[in-house]
């Protein structure tokens, strides 16, 4: 819990399929009355890519993936509101980028 908003970051093996599919199944598992984000990172041939995906709440209060994963990715990456998706960070800064979340949750 992130100044009110649920926030669950993991990693996966595969590539960014695999990592869309695990960020949209547990975006859909958070509370619908509360603000909730997904982002899901995965890793192949090096590179990490990063999957963000915010629930209803979370848009209606104004979250937006398509920032979220720019913010987690040095402005890579795009999308829309609900799911976005960036790559071509090196494998071994996946956790990193996925522990910045709660930063960029805490900014107004």
């Amino acid at each position: 819990d992130v100044h009110g908003t649920l926030a669950v970051t993991a990693t996966t093996d595969g590539d960014g399929s695999d990592a869309r599919t695990l960020a949209t199944a547990v975006r859909d598992r958070l509370p619908g009355e509360r603000p909730g984000v997904a982002a899901i990172g995965a890793t192949a041939g090096g590179k990490a890519v990063v999957v963000v995906a915010v629930n209803a709440a979370g848009r209606a209060a104004g979250l937006s993936a398509a920032t979220l994963v720019k913010g987690l990715l040095d402005g890579r990456g795009g999308g829309n509101d609900e799911t976005a998706q960036g790559g071509g960070l090196p494998s071994d800064r996946l956790g990193t980028a996925l522990a910045g979340l709660p930063a960029l949750l805490s900014t107004p």
